[in-house]
């Protein structure tokens, strides 16, 4: 299990590189009312949920795999809820920001939703 987590890790952290690159890119790109302030935030939000999520999974993976299939299920919700409060928050704290946030937070969520799914699959068909 450390070994796989391990590995991960490293592709998360490559995933992520890459995504901030592009992201940082866009800053100079795109007009300044399109870039949201709390975009790098965001990014490590994403990073920090992926990690502890992905290290629940193969702690649930090493026991059953109906362990698996109902912590995948509940760990969905769990995101998702987690993810409305986030974004909730932080539009009652910057009203200004509203648009780029929830733009960020969703190309960002839909791009951390398929690394993790391709991680968990790719685990699942090595068991």
């Amino acid at each position: 299990m450390k070994s796989q987590y391990i590995q991960f890790l490293k592709r998360l952290l490559v995933f992520s590189l890459i995504i901030g690159a592009v992201s940082y890119g866009l800053n100079f790109l795109l007009p300044e009312e399109y870039v949201s302030p709390a975009m790098l935030y965001i990014l490590l939000f994403f990073v920090s949920v992926s990690l502890l999520s992905h290290y629940m999974a193969l702690k649930s993976m090493a026991k059953k795999m109906s362990h698996f299939a109902n912590f995948f299920m509940i760990s969905i919700f769990i995101k998702l809820v987690l993810y409305a409060v986030i974004i909730v928050i932080y539009v009652q704290m910057y009203k200004s920001d509203l648009i780029p946030f929830a733009i960020t937070f969703f190309i960002y969520y839909v791009c951390f939703t398929i690394f993790e799914l391709a991680s968990l699959l790719k685990l699942q068909k090595e068991k």
